[in-house]
């Protein structure tokens, strides 16, 4: 993915990845990527980030070679990759609701 000045968004909540490692390389000038993955998929993030940042702030599930992984790398210059933890068809504001709702233990 590459975004320069401006943002694109990945949603692989209703893909089916095969077993072992899928790998998504994010290169962003002044701009930004967005990824929604499923609560239960494994993600691994790495990146160098200049004037930027990665994020990734959810609990997994621990790795498993039969399970599949999601490897993001990348490179940020004044931007950024974020990776955002949603249900299929859950909004971000309703995501946000859920993961307080978890936190006060309802």
């Amino acid at each position: 993915v590459l975004c320069l000045m401006g943002g694109t968004q990945l949603d692989f909540r209703e893909v089916h990845l095969p077993p072992g490692v899928t790998e998504v390389f994010i290169i962003a000038c002044m701009g930004g990527c967005d990824i929604i993955v499923p609560p239960d998929l494994v993600v691994d993030v790495s990146g160098v980030a200049i004037m930027g940042g990665f994020g990734h702030r959810s609990p997994a599930p621990a790795p498993h070679p039969d399970l599949p992984l999601l490897r993001v790398h990348g490179l940020a210059l004044m931007g950024g990759g974020d990776v955002q933890v949603r249900l299929p068809g859950e909004s971000a504001k309703q995501a946000k609701r859920r993961e307080r709702e978890a936190r006060r233990g309802r």
